[in-house]
């Protein structure tokens, strides 16, 4: 049996996730759509006759549930808000925004309640597939939906001042009758290819001979055996629908475009598509006829065009909306008629699977021993991962103890000359005092040991002397320090875990790099800007955490010496080489830590790449491939944490640390 791998995310996550993309997809469409609309027409009061958002709004709302409502919401409120704002100033754009508001609450508060309603009466059926349904549909969504959207949109356009009272009535039947049309028009074809898409399993060629709804072609079936017959039929199949669709577009271009009144022979073309083609194929044919109409009269030509736009469009979207009504119940009429063929169908359609089930188990076996080599491919993967991790685990621990054992040593005989270095001071001073008393009370030493001072020259060494100690002192300082860091930098003495300071690892890791920031003879001294956020202790492995920090940094110099190539040092001093780390705390438990660069950026096609091991764009002997690949391994796998890589072409390099305060796991 094939085990099902669980989701990374969980099923609730995931719902809301989806949910809010779905409504911010409907929200879009939506918007365009409302854009689309006023730019074919539009009253002074930025009310168009031409409204389909409404039917998508409709269609969305019984399609996927009322969760949906949130994204009918959010389109109407960005539809209305761009056409209603006004941003004379900022309280005039805030008091603008609460009509705005309250049409979008309208709209939402209209389509659920035609939804709520639809479902209510017709027991949560498809309410295209009975007659009475139908018209439950477009009463309770198409009309009584649309009342509440006009009546409480114009309310608040009359209360903002943007409608006059005295026009409330004509602006509320132009906005009803443009959401009934939209929904008459839109909302079926949503439905219906909802319905077919999830019904259907049928090849589309099947689903197009099965449409027929004539008892002829079903017994046709008796006889398919024939092979002229049915290379006959499918011929007919794939012929027919295009001879109907090139007739409608003739009709409407000679109806909308050369003038001639032959909408009504529009309306055998779209019976017989409800015949043939079946509700789906019928409600798309429908709304192409009624967006070449609709463009054709804001155009000017057809036989509904007046002298007023908004009229003619009403005048249009009437006949449009008959047409409709005609073809859903026409649909719904043959739907029902159907019931009996369609159950016969699936006996014969399960009758098929039968005979399928041995290919079905063949499949499965194959999909097993897939799955089987699927398995062996990513545990041969996670080996060869591993190889590696230990590989440079133990180059790192090596090197580690190599750098700590060199401390050790150095530390020993620097701490020696460091203490020692006090106490030669206080000598030396002494004797410079003793000779200085030795000349005070014997001012006239013999001409030879006068000469003897003088070649000495006495009092350049007795100012010389304390220079020079002062710089042995400030050398000794300086090994000191870089000791330090040494042992800072390997953490070899210290457990697995521990709670430490990041910023005295980044530290440490700087006092090492400090020769490669340093000036040279063709560059500036790269500056190193540190912005640290006050950051609770991490329990981490500080020495494997360290080698982040190394692989990081030193990448960051690559990069800016690689964009230094061809610059002069004038115009590297203009635009100074820079290194900023950040620290921040995100929360309780998470912490980010951000190295970036302003060097030559990363292209985005090697971005993807960055973290696979032995993938390096560094000439040969300069780099591994390794470097970056275990700094993945370490924030991820041992820390539990992530790292990502930002990066713009010539604008610089940006590497995202997050790791957890207190570490959940170690690998």
């Amino acid at each position: 049996m094939i085990q099902q791998k669980s989701p990374i995310f969980p099923y609730p996550l995931r719902q809301i996730a989806g949910r809010i993309a779905g409504s911010v997809v409907l929200a879009m469409i939506y918007y365009e759509m409302a854009e689309i609309s006023r730019y074919l027409a539009s009253t002074p009061q930025n009310v168009t006759p031409v409204w389909p958002p409404d039917g998508i709004a409709a269609g969305a709302v019984l399609l996927f549930g009322n969760w949906i409502g949130y994204g009918v919401l959010l389109g109407s409120f960005l539809a209305n808000f761009w056409a209603f704002r006004d941003s004379t100033s900022f309280l005039s754009l805030v008091i603008s925004t609460l009509p705005v508001l309250g049409i979008a609450i309208g709209t939402t508060l209209g389509t659920m309640l035609g939804a709520s309603l639809l479902r209510k009466t017709t027991n949560q059926r498809y309410p295209l597939e009975r007659v009475t349904d139908v018209f439950k549909f477009l009463i309770l969504t198409g009309m009584v939906g649309p009342s509440i959207n006009a009546t409480v949109g114009v309310a608040c356009l009359a209360l903002s001042a943007k409608v006059p009272w005295t026009a409330y009535g004509t602006v509320w039947f132009t906005w009803w009758i443009s959401n009934v049309s939209g929904i008459f028009i839109v909302t079926p074809i949503l439905l219906s290819w909802g319905q077919f898409i999830q019904k259907n399993q049928h090849p589309i060629w099947q689903w197009l001979s099965l449409s027929s709804m004539s008892e002829d072609s079903f017994n046709l079936s008796y006889i398919r055996h024939s092979i002229a017959l049915r290379r006959l039929r499918f011929w007919l199949i794939v012929v027919e629908p295009v001879i109907l669709m090139g007739l409608v577009i003739l009709i409407v271009k000679v109806a909308f475009g050369e003038g001639y009144h032959l909408e009504y022979m529009l309306i055998p073309m779209l019976i017989w598509s409800a015949f043939r083609l079946g509700q789906p194929g019928a409600t798309l044919l429908t709304f192409i006829v009624a967006a070449i109409a609709v463009i054709a009269t804001v155009n000017g030509k057809g036989g509904f065009v007046s002298q007023d736009l908004n009229q003619s469009l009403i005048q249009l979207q009437l006949f449009i909306g008959v047409i409709t009504l005609t073809i859903l119940v026409l649909t719904a009429t043959i739907a029902e008629r159907t019931q009996a063929e369609t159950k016969l169908r699936l006996a014969f359609a399960e009758l098929a699977r039968t005979n399928e089930t041995l290919e079905v188990r063949v499949q499965q076996r194959t999909e097993e021993l897939n799955e089987k080599n699927t398995t062996l491919q990513q545990t041969l993967q996670t080996l060869k991962q591993t190889q590696l991790q230990m590989i440079h685990s133990e180059k790192m621990s090596a090197l580690g103890q190599m750098v700590a054992g060199v401390a050790h040593e150095i530390n020993n005989p620097v701490s020696f000359i460091d203490g020692n270095l006090t106490y030669l001071s206080e000598h030396i001073q002494g004797l410079l005092l003793a000779l200085q008393a030795y000349q005070q009370y014997y001012p006239n030493p013999p001409i030879a040991l006068h000469a003897e001072l003088e070649q000495l020259e006495l009092d350049f060494l007795r100012s010389d002397v304390t220079k020079i100690l002062q710089s042995m002192k400030i050398g000794t300082e300086r090994i000191s320090t870089i000791v330090l860091s040494l042992r800072n930098f390997s953490r070899l003495d210290e457990a697995e875990l521990k709670a430490v300071d990041i910023h005295q690892g980044i530290d440490s890791t700087l006092v090492i790099l400090q020769h490669r920031l340093q000036a040279t003879a063709v560059r500036p001294q790269i500056q190193v800007i540190k912005e640290y956020g006050q950051l609770s202790l991490i329990e981490c492995n500080a020495g494997s955490l360290n080698q982040v920090f190394m692989n990081l940094l030193s990448n960051a110099v690559d990069a800016l010496e690689e964009s230094n190539q061809g610059r002069s040092f004038q115009d590297i001093s203009a635009n100074l080489n820079t290194i900023w780390i950040q620290t921040r705390q995100i929360d309780t438990n998470q912490v980010m830590i951000m190295i970036s660069d302003n060097g030559i950026g990363i292209p985005e096609e090697i971005c993807s790449k960055l973290f696979d091991p032995f993938f390096t764009t560094k000439p040969v002997g300069k780099g591994t491939g390794l470097g970056l690949f275990m700094s993945y391994q370490i924030v991820t796998q041992k820390h539990g944490g992530n790292l990502w890589c930002d990066s713009t072409l010539f604008q610089g390099t940006k590497f995202v640390i997050e790791i957890p305060v207190k570490a959940y796991s170690i690998a």
